[in-house]
């Protein structure tokens, strides 16, 4: 008898895997089922029919849209359940190309893509909790340092609540902002771990490289041609689009030409809508130049020479242009941005350990300077201002860590001239273009009242991209102990 009992238990996580989440759970509910599905098709029913009638007839509609689709969303989430490894993909796609929001009732708007990825973790980190009895993730030094801003997150969040000045204005609606900038600062890079533990196959991989790619096609149509198209570039789009098509020309030979050809003209194309088209905008080519010249050179020092001297060539034919906007940009944003440091250094330096708590500046400049209060337009001073020393160390933390893993997965692929190897310089080089950007604006943790949470919907393109190290150090792991494995079998 106990031998059959632990057999059984044996075969329980690959029922797991096998079956899915829900139809294991139905499997073990025996004789119970059919009551069992009666009693929440009833309950169902009723809810549903109670929710589209008062979200129709006094709410906005597109809530009665979404409940009259509850069934399909319902259904997908079941489908995709069993394949979690596609969570990532359809997060990127939905940040792409659906054009959906939904309002919150205060300034902002609640995206699809953010509701994926709450989604998403909330089913991953069920399945290990009910079925696996443990939460466990694989092995990587990323896990303290995420794990460890997440909790500082919580901390500051509640922190601020206890100590806040007695004497501050509060409106009503703040609370909600907090919590949603908190979700925001805590499920941006909990989508890495989810990569680093489920995303471990090259196909899925090229998925979301090529939905990218396709991102800077049709969003590029869309710049040139003047048309509305369903394509989000905003944010640091271009930035990976571009790191993504300049690191497979140089690096992954098992393309064909013409498309080596054609991701090479899109790179250009983005570089000539950022640089030339849209200087003011710096956001739009400096990252892209940080992430490019990184790529470059790991692949070719005469190269970047070579780069560097067309650049230069170029500044010095349009001296005078270089020249207005330098000036331009340092009164307009120069100045400004060091005075709104300033300022939030008067607050941030009275709660060096904690921070505000998330969003939590907003207040203090609304009671004490409502007519000169200006954004911090950096991610940098938001962090320390929200989260404390505490916080932008586990933060910074975890840029360390993934520029470390990074450096050590181009190691172990250096060489091969594939996708692996152009997808890690490519993640690499765009962690570096965070790094910088970060420093003039909120381009990776949206801030409330500048980007608001809808900001995440551009945001998630870092996060998803700089998560594939993770994936790529777990992949490139298994594949050298499967080459060390076969080399022994061999001797």
């Amino acid at each position: 008898m106990r031998s059959v009992f632990n057999e059984r238990n044996r075969k329980e996580p690959t029922m797991i895997q096998e079956m899915g989440l829900i139809p294991t759970l139905f499997y073990k509910l025996g004789n119970h089922r059919l009551v069992l599905i009666r009693l929440l098709i009833s309950i169902g029913l009723l809810l549903f029919t109670v929710g589209v009638s008062y979200v129709l007839g006094d709410q906005d509609i597109r809530y009665g849209v979404i409940l009259a689709g509850l069934p399909f969303i319902v259904a997908f989430f079941l489908a995709v359940q069993g394949k979690m490894q596609l969570s990532p993909i359809f997060i990127l796609l939905a940040a792409a190309f659906i054009p959906i929001n939904l309002p919150t009732g205060t300034g902002s708007r609640l995206v699809i893509s953010l509701i994926l990825t709450i989604a998403f973790l909330f089913l991953w980190l069920f399945r290990m909790v009910v079925f696996d009895k443990m939460i466990s993730f694989v092995k990587t030094p990323a896990n303290v340092a995420i794990l460890g801003f997440s909790v500082v997150v919580v901390i500051s969040l509640v922190w601020s609540m206890i100590f806040h000045d007695p004497l501050l204005f509060v409106p009503d609606s703040f609370i909600f902002v907090q919590f949603a900038s908190a979700i925001i600062m805590i499920v941006s890079p909990g989508i890495m771990l989810l990569m680093a533990n489920l995303l471990h196959e090259e196909k899925y991989l090229k998925i979301m490289a090529w939905v990218m790619i396709g991102l800077g096609v049709v969003g590029i149509i869309g710049n040139f041609l003047s048309i509305q198209l369903p394509a989000n570039t905003r944010g640091l789009a271009s930035m990976w689009v571009v790191s993504l098509c300049l690191s497979f020309v140089l690096f992954d030979q098992k393309l064909s030409k013409p498309i080596r050809g054609f991701l090479l003209v899109l790179a250009l194309l983005w570089i000539y809508w950022g640089f030339i088209r849209n200087l003011s905008w710096v956001a739009g080519w400096l990252p892209i130049f940080v992430s490019g010249f990184f790529i470059i050179l790991m692949r070719s020092k005469r190269l970047l020479l070579l780069a560097c001297l067309v650049l230069a060539a170029y500044i010095i034919i349009n001296t005078n242009l270089f020249e207005l906007w330098f000036g331009q940009e340092s009164a307009m944003s120069g100045d400004t941005r060091l005075l709104a440091w300033q300022m939030n250094m008067r607050f941030t330096s009275q709660h060096l350990l904690f921070g505000m708590g998330p969003a939590g500046y907003a207040i203090y400049y609304m009671t004490y300077y409502p007519l000169e209060a200006m954004a911090t337009h950096s991610n940098y001073i938001d962090l320390i201002s929200q989260t404390g020393i505490v916080g932008t160390i586990f933060y910074m933390a975890i840029f360390a860590v993934l520029i470390w893993r990074g450096l050590v997965v181009y190691q172990r692929v250096k060489g091969r001239r594939d996708f692996i190897e152009g997808l890690t310089v490519a993640a690499l080089s765009g962690t570096f273009g965070c790094l910088v950007i970060m420093a003039f604006g909120d381009w990776l943790l949206p801030f409330a009242y500048t980007q608001t949470i809808a900001g995440y919907d551009y945001t998630i393109y870092s996060w998803l991209f700089m998560g594939t190290i993770l994936s790529l150090d777990t992949l490139a792991s298994k594949k050298s102990v499967r080459v060390v494995e076969m080399e022994n079998a061999i001797n």
